[in-house]
């Protein structure tokens, strides 16, 4: 049997408001005009058939402040005392109901009538069968009417009080069961997630240890599943969060049908005794499940989360296309205690996420991955704190000639020992950190310094290229900043040269094609970087106010040893071409390269054929050296 916990139908904030509005109401005291013992008027059915009694019998009550009713029908008085709803019956004991039997009887019998009966009796014998029927007073001839006004004033005034104490009564139990009601939502909120009704963080760890206790019961394992999605925040960015909410929903769903594929008798697990998914935060999910030990089961199951998760969603007419990201973790095997145990899952999960999806078993590397990723971030806030970054530059050269005509700004880590960090290990650090921003100001403002001190000391280096991140163009004042730096360092903007990714530049993001003509206004070049390497469309080039195409190294390191990659690069030179852009072939490391290059018309080179990348110092002997056979 699998125990799978999670919660629908969570209240909205505007049903906790009324619920708390309703409840203060009902617990507020009666105002005085309703006080328990005003002497207000209440209201008196007499059914009799006696002129008589009739006459007097409202001359009295009425004294008694009473508000009288006197039905020319005594016999239909059930139906009248339901309709005028009286505080007190005065009934002649004689007088019979529809079925034959006494109409006092018939009162008192009454569900749906609480008020008090007083009969008027002409025997001892009508007198008797009155109270044994329950009636609230009797009175026998000859009638004391004054004495009779007094005890329908008194009965009228205690029903009322009785009448008031039930309301209240009602009213109290009301109001004690809704704050029952807002103490079970109060409990909900705090242990399950409002969007997917899913446990929440707090709540899934409980039921991880119960979990935990129940494999140790059973004899069996258990595996806790960590679940991200590779391109969820761009969901959010394109959608916005009430569509990205919906998504949410719908991937809650999904994780509550593996559950009840996996206890279903064609997917059932061996060792599964209990079983529970949960949400972590906005982009994360978890699952876990007591299992056996058997491999291949646990294999087909993340294959089937995998397919499952990885189904486009329809939200709105919109396709929603998500890559899931398993991490995996066992128990007892990978950790002895919950905490340890979700981290471990949760680390497995982001190697996934760094190799595009699929899932990975937790290892003793993922931790040393993680913590050494961790250690990279705490190591470059001190760096930019310290400024140990520095720069370097490689020159870019023409085809024709070589002769240089730019130098492209390298970010350069350099440690204690000597050493350096590369960038392809920092730079994403830096981008999921939220410190690219400040990096990528650190590098325009030196390669602008830089430049402007080679100026002013002849050398006449045409531009400069400086690399800005996604993270960068989606900045409101970015273009403000740029402008900023120039001035600064009193540096015409055509001087400058910006190289942006071709995945951050040809998505259609409005923000960033915005942030792109507000640059090219400022008169600012523009390049695409590693050209051929994005999954994006290629119709956006004509769009963009693109100066430079530079192909990526990868073609050209095939250029002599696969006639694909030569034909590629040589497309990739015509669409440049004829989009009047200028061309340049980043990688360059032999002279065969350069050659089929200069065959297919391509404008510029960079790469080891020239020069590698060197310190500020270095760079002016490069302008002096031939870079061309």
């Amino acid at each position: 049997m699998t125990d799978s916990h999670s919660k629908r139908g969570v209240r909205s904030p505007a049903d906790n408001i009324d619920l708390t509005q309703t409840i203060k109401r009902l617990s507020m005291p009666a105002s005085p005009s309703n006080d328990d013992f005003e002497d207000g008027i209440g209201s008196a059915l007499l059914l009799c058939r006696d002129s008589t009694a009739k006459k007097w019998g409202q001359r009295w009550l009425t004294q008694a402040g009473l508000q009288v009713d006197i039905p020319s029908d005594p016999a239909n008085g059930l139906d009248f005392a339901r309709s005028s709803v009286p505080n007190v019956i005065i009934v002649e004991a004689g007088l019979q109901d529809a079925t034959g039997q006494p109409l006092f009887r018939a009162l008192v019998d009454a569900s749906d009538l609480t008020m008090p009966v007083i009969v008027m009796c002409s025997s001892s014998k009508e007198c008797t069968a009155a109270l044994e029927a329950g009636v609230f007073d009797v009175a026998r001839k000859p009638f004391e009417w004054q004495l009779i006004s007094r005890r329908a004033q008194y009965a009228s005034r205690q029903f009322t009080m009785e009448t008031r104490l039930r309301e209240r009564d009602d009213s109290l139990d009301k109001a004690l069961a809704l704050a029952d009601l807002a103490r079970q939502q109060l409990r909900s909120r705090e242990s399950f997630e409002p969007v997917t009704g899913l446990p929440n963080k707090s709540k899934f760890m409980d039921l991880l240890k119960r979990g935990m206790n129940a494999a140790d019961r059973d004899q069996t394992e258990l595996a806790v599943f960590v679940i991200g999605f590779t391109r969820f925040r761009l969901v959010i960015e394109a959608m916005g969060q009430e569509q990205a909410d919906r998504v949410l929903t719908e991937i809650g769903g999904k994780l509550a049908i593996c559950l009840q594929q996996a206890s279903s008798p064609r997917g059932a697990i061996r060792g599964l005794r209990t079983a529970a998914a949960g949400s972590l935060d906005q982009f994360r999910f978890a699952l876990m499940l007591t299992c056996s030990s058997d491999d291949e089961e646990l294999s087909a199951l993340q294959q089937r989360l995998l397919g499952t998760l990885s189904q486009p969603i329809q939200i709105s007419g919109q396709t929603v296309y998500l890559s899931a990201c398993l991490g995996v973790s066992l128990y007892p095997q990978d950790a002895d205690d919950a905490d340890s145990l979700l981290q471990r899952a949760d680390n497995a999960m982001r190697d996934a996420q760094s190799r595009g999806g699929g899932f990975k078993y937790y290892c003793a590397e993922t931790d040393a991955a993680a913590a050494r990723k961790l250690r990279i971030e705490n190591l470059l806030h001190e760096a930019l704190d310290r400024s140990e970054l520095v720069l370097a530059y490689q020159p870019i050269a023409t085809i024709d000639g070589g002769r240089v005509i730019a130098s492209e700004a390298l970010l350069r880590w350099p440690q204690a020992d000597g050493s350096f960090i590369p960038p392809a290990e920092f730079v994403p650090i830096a981008e999921e950190s939220g410190l690219i921003i400040r990096i990528g100001e650190y590098v325009l403002n030196e390669a602008c310094r830089q430049l402007k001190e080679w100026h002013q000391t002849g050398i006449a280096l045409p531009h400069i290229c400086a690399n800005v991140a996604k993270a960068q163009l989606t900045n409101p004042g970015f273009a403000d900043s740029v402008r900023s730096i120039l001035e600064q360092h009193e540096l015409e903007p055509k001087h400058l040269e910006l190289e942006i990714s071709e995945r951050g530049v040809l998505s259609g993001d409005y923000d960033v094609i915005s942030q792109l003509l507000e640059l090219k206004n400022l008169g600012v070049r523009l390049s695409v970087d590693d050209f051929g390497t994005g999954d994006s469309a290629i119709a956006y080039l004509k769009d963009l106010p693109i100066d430079t195409l530079k192909i990526d190294r990868s073609y050209i390191a095939g250029l002599t040893v696969d006639h694909k990659d030569e034909a590629i690069t040589s497309a990739m030179v015509a669409l440049g071409q004829r989009l009047e852009f200028t061309v340049i072939a980043e990688g360059v490391e032999t002279a065969e390269q350069l050659a089929i290059l200069s065959k297919l018309g391509c404008d510029a080179f960079q790469g080891f054929l020239v020069s590698r990348a060197v310190f500020a110092e270095a760079f002016p002997a490069l302008l002096k050296k031939p870079t061309a056979p």
